[in-house]
């Protein structure tokens, strides 16, 4: 989720990086792999330059060989400390891939099922007894990030250490009161994720970060991947941007399961690949979360399905919180994998569109062709 002066749906439709030292290691021999690298090297670097990004940490393997990282820029300009592959970045929005799956987690365990209603589990949700889970995951429940009152744009402007609850989170988005009509059209939903954190919250009787290790960072051995509590991130980590304002230390309970967790690009390049081919979740179940929706604008081409987004056949999901920007797809057919992950985007919109560019130019390195022209043409500057 992201935080400008407009709705960060179209932010996210967009979708998903200075200028100094650059390394990269692992990888296979050849002059198509030399090849390959380089073109990725020189995409991330075209995509920093243009949109002055401090510094940046990706992740990239194809057809089996080992990953690829490629470590630009710094990690903090007030002291010019360099980035690092191991450092930690706020990953915003592909939060929601981890927070669908422990729900299709749930749902293979028999503790819900996906087109029971909200109403079931959880009282006082305007329209609850019309909106199913299903619906949460997959953004056509009618629920809204319309904060009528204006007090969560106010409050992370002003109080970006306050602790919020989950409920007051929801109820700001939402005025507490019916919004859309659910089942009817996608209508991305930041308010709608947070939901789904009160839901397995309420069903496990455990906190999101307790149900998260059990379920999905424990048994992939995502050690770097977590809900922080409070302002801080576990250190090592990088700083985190808007324009020159270094805004690393923020309490992000306000975004919660819908785009508050902190990760690394070596956990997200395997929970990339795990994510994207079901590892954790029943046949059925996975081929419940393939069940995709068209998106608006997408051309038939661009599809949601429960916590995961299908771009032309990558697999994944993309994040901007004010500060970082995130990429995460795997392709599945060329076993093709990216992450990105970037400490600068601003409020003002100015580098808007850094994300999308690192997702497209990195694809196009990877896999050429993987991508139309027209969307190319569409991001590219």
């Amino acid at each position: 989720m992201t935080h400008f002066p407009f709705s960060p749906s179209l932010y996210w439709m967009l979708l998903l990086v200075l200028l100094f030292m650059s390394s990269g290691c692992g990888g296979g021999s050849g002059s198509s792999h030399d090849e390959t690298r380089q073109k990725v090297n020189d995409a991330l670097y075209k995509v920093m330059v243009d949109n002055n990004v401090p510094g940046l940490v990706a992740k990239t393997s194809l057809h089996n060989d080992e990953p690829w990282t490629v470590v630009k820029g710094v990690a903090n300009t007030a002291t010019n400390e360099w980035m690092k592959a191991e450092h930690k970045f706020r990953v915003a929005s592909v939060t929601k891939t981890f927070t669908a799956s422990m729900v299709l987690i749930l749902a293979d365990q028999g503790e819900l099922d996906l087109d029971d209603t909200v109403g079931k589990f959880l009282r006082n949700v305007p329209n609850g007894d019309q909106i199913t889970i299903r619906m949460l995951l997959n953004h056509t429940s009618g629920i809204r990030d319309e904060d009528p009152d204006g007090e969560l744009q106010r409050a992370l402007r002003e109080e970006p250490l306050r602790k919020w609850t989950p409920w007051e989170v929801f109820n700001t988005y939402t005025g507490g009161k019916p919004q859309g009509s659910p089942g009817m059209e996608y209508e991305y939903s930041n308010a709608g994720y947070v939901l789904a954190g009160i839901l397995i919250e309420e069903i496990t009787g455990k906190t999101v970060q307790k149900f998260l290790k059990e379920s999905i960072t424990g048994p992939l051995e995502l050690n770097n991947t977590y809900f922080p509590e409070g302002p801080t991130i576990r250190e090592p980590h990088a700083h985190g941007y808007d324009g020159d304002k270094d805004v690393t230390h923020s309490d992000l309970s306000w975004d919660f399961t819908a785009g508050a967790m902190v990760s690394s690009a070596s956990d997200l390049h395997k929970w990339a690949r795990a994510f994207s081919l079901g590892y954790l979740l029943s046949p059925e179940m996975f081929a419940e979360q393939k069940t995709w929706v068209d998106l608006p604008r997408g051309r038939g081409e661009i599809k949601g399905g429960l916590g995961m987004v299908n771009l032309f056949g990558w697999l994944g999901h993309s994040g901007g919180n004010i500060g970082w920007q995130t990429n995460m797809y795997y392709l599945p057919e060329q076993d093709a994998a990216l992450v990105v992950l970037m400490n600068k985007l601003s409020y003002d919109g100015s580098d808007l569109l850094a994300g999308q560019q690192a997702f497209a130019r990195v694809a196009d390195a990877l896999v050429p062709g993987s991508l139309p022209l027209w969307y190319l043409e569409a991001v590219m500057p």
